[in-house]
């Protein structure tokens, strides 16, 4: 009936930015774009800068993907701890 599709890991598609790849870079921000950019809403209270901490997040996992660590959790904590505490920032 149904063929079970394999989808890269979260893991993998970070080792696949790592090696400069764009369309795994796409692909994590498809899953993980709108948790970022509605944390950064909350916090930010302001579309424009919620659009600047999502694109700086997915702008520094493509400079230094090295700093993720899948041994210490999940991407999406990861990239939410990040947009949180640029957030703040901003604020």
């Amino acid at each position: 009936m149904y063929e079970s599709i394999s989808q890269p890991s979260d893991a993998s598609l970070v080792i696949a930015v790592g090696r400069q790849s764009m369309a795994a870079l796409e692909e994590l921000f498809r899953r993980h774009g709108g948790a970022v950019g509605a944390l950064a809403r909350r916090v930010t209270r302001d579309p424009h800068r919620a659009e600047e901490v999502c694109q700086t997040v997915f702008t520094d996992l493509w400079r230094s993907p090295e700093r993720y660590d899948p041994e210490r959790g999940g991407l999406r904590p990861w990239l939410l701890a990040l947009a949180h505490r640029r957030s703040v920032d901003l604020v």
